[in-house]
């Protein structure tokens, strides 16, 4: 187990959550549209990418902004199925419409913060429910 100090690492700052497992429902029922960035502390391109997080925190400030230590929350981690950090998963609604393996650029992350804004849940819904043969007709 490692002595170095916490702030060393990727540690959430700001409008950045700090996300346990136990602050997931709370956190989802929040924020409309939630980015959650699983990471390292020994991951050098999750410290990197912290900048360009902290930028998108403070321009979107209607969306939630979240980290999680995969290191530290082994089961969330798990439930997003990460497989290699950093992680991005993005949520609306509490459902995730997209994830990503490795950084994105400040650009990427905007042009993909405004596309998950923009999404049609309910159309999104029916066609979920359509591939998965419950279609309610709502």
């Amino acid at each position: 187990m490692s002595s170095r100090p916490r702030s060393e690492g990727v540690a959430p700052a700001g409008r950045i959550l700090d996300l346990t497992i136990e602050r997931l429902r709370e956190v989802l029922a929040r924020h409309d549209v939630l980015i959650i960035v699983f990471y390292a502390d020994w991951c050098t391109p999750c410290r990197s990418f912290r900048e360009t997080l902290a930028a998108a925190a403070e321009e979107h400030r209607d969306v939630g902004f979240a980290l999680v230590d995969v290191e530290r929350q082994v089961e969330l981690a798990k439930a997003f199925q990460v497989g290699a950090v950093p992680k991005i998963a993005m949520l609306r609604s509490g459902a995730m419409v997209f994830s990503h393996e490795g950084e994105l650029t400040d650009e990427a992350l905007t042009d993909l913060v405004e596309q998950v804004r923009r999404l049609d849940m309910a159309e999104l819904r029916r066609t979920a429910a359509q591939r998965t043969g419950r279609d309610d007709g709502h």
